[in-house]
């Protein structure tokens, strides 16, 4: 694909259909974006022991997230150095090794070639050689697990930048003294559509009241209190800071019909009170404003997003076929009853049988569906475009605004027109 009509595909305010339709960007996102920046993979809290591992793909490429036996943290290509086949077929598990069911050659899970059958009928040892690849740069951020497979990138932190270190910050220490520890399985969810429309929605504080209005609905009956969703409040702001990253935070605006919520929960009465019992009215308080998460939406270009309290990563399947996996954190020595209310509470928008998913799901297949051939070929990113403002390197508008779309797309281009 020639670089100059690329460009031409997104404009200050608008993007192209061709974006989210046409496979020759899709290949070109997989090496130019995915292979070339920093990817999440997991976090490390999810890896706790020598030898537990998860399977996933940065952009085409199977890999193997990997604790091994050392401790150090890895990101491995799933594919045997003799004729490429995987070596890792789970989706998570422990394994020292890793065999080829092919031939069985066998790797350690730090990736070294450990043994190769009849090894006689090669003329040198070839063990040393031929390892399993392994990405080059692997860097974690508040245990927040990134991979890259260009050697030269500049450092994560780098990537993230100041302003988003800052609200990621804000994330990771919601639960105050306690420690946020990653579940062990995460549920996934396949969406028939382009992998961005996930990116763009997930830090979109526009479309909450409307295509979400069921729940919220629900949440007034439930609780017979008024439920203020962010967009309806002046003071909630979207940002957009550098390389892509952005963050809907509606502040302290949003906690209070936050925290009502918890009332709606099943048992939440009798399990709040066995909690109570056990921990002093301090600490208490201090639990029951981290049960429902900061309120906060951070979105990490390409693939990574914070919200309520899961961590989500997108990954591109095909350039109508997105995986997106949701993984909810727990809190370390708490009583276990806030654990399973805080799960409950999770659950209830963003589980797979959640209010929230299945609401979003219909409108990127509706939007997939209004993507294909049509006389109107451009998807309008301007809300906000020319009255948001630039403080301190960053833009800054109403949460409502499509502040953090202009600076995806911003970074997309970027990326795209890179030529290392």
């Amino acid at each position: 694909m020639q670089l100059e009509p690329l460009a031409e595909l997104v404009r200050p305010d608008a993007v192209h259909r061709r974006l989210y339709k046409d496979p020759a960007i899709y290949d070109l996102e997989m090496d130019r974006i995915f292979k070339r920046t920093w990817v999440y993979v997991g976090h490390e809290s999810s890896l706790p022991n020598s030898g537990d591992f998860h399977t996933m793909k940065i952009g085409t490429e199977p890999v193997i997230f990997v604790r091994a036996e050392h401790g150090d943290l890895q990101v491995l290509v799933n594919r045997c150095r003799h004729r490429a086949a995987t070596v890792c077929q789970v989706p998570c598990g422990n394994a020292s090794t890793f065999r080829c069911h092919y031939h069985g050659w066998t790797y350690g899970n730090d990736g070294r070639l450990m043994a190769v059958p009849f090894p006689e009928r090669y003329d040198h040892d070839v063990r040393p050689d031929l390892g399993l690849v392994a990405a080059p740069r692997v860097e974690s951020y508040r245990g927040l697990v990134f991979a890259s497979f260009n050697e030269s990138i500049a450092k994560l932190t780098d990537h993230l930048g100041p302003a988003a270190m800052s609200y990621i910050d804000r994330w990771m220490a919601h639960a105050g003294s306690h420690r946020l520890v990653a579940l062990d399985q995460a549920h996934q969810v396949t969406v028939d559509s382009n992998w961005k429309l996930q990116v763009e929605n997930g830090i979109d504080g526009y479309h909450g009241r409307f295509t979400h209005r069921s729940f919220f609905d629900l949440m007034q009956q439930r609780t017979g209190r008024s439920v203020a969703f962010a967009n309806s409040l002046p003071t909630a702001q979207a940002k957009a800071f550098t390389h892509g990253n952005s963050v809907i935070d509606p502040e302290t605006t949003n906690k209070a019909p936050l925290r009502a919520r918890i009332a709606t929960l099943p048992e939440a009465d009798r399990l709040l009170a066995e909690v109570r019992a056990q921990v002093s009215e301090a600490e208490y308080e201090e639990l029951l404003d981290a049960l429902t998460g900061p309120g906060l939406n951070i979105g990490i270009f390409p693939n990574l997003q914070l919200i309520g309290i899961h961590i989500r990563r997108i990954d591109p399947i095909a350039v109508d076929r997105t995986v997106v996996s949701v993984r909810p954190l727990m809190l370390d020595g708490v009583p276990p009853q806030l654990n399973i209310l805080r799960l409950r509470y999770h659950e209830m928008f963003f589980g797979p049988a959640g209010f929230g998913q299945p609401d979003d799901l219909e409108m990127f297949a509706r939007v997939d569906l209004g993507l294909d051939d049509t006389e109107d070929e451009w998807i309008r990113l301007g809300r906000g475009y020319g009255v948001e403002e630039s403080i301190d390197g960053m833009q800054v508008g109403n949460v409502t605004d499509e502040t953090p779309q202009r600076a995806q797309y911003r970074e997309w281009a970027r990326l795209m027109r890179a030529d290392s």
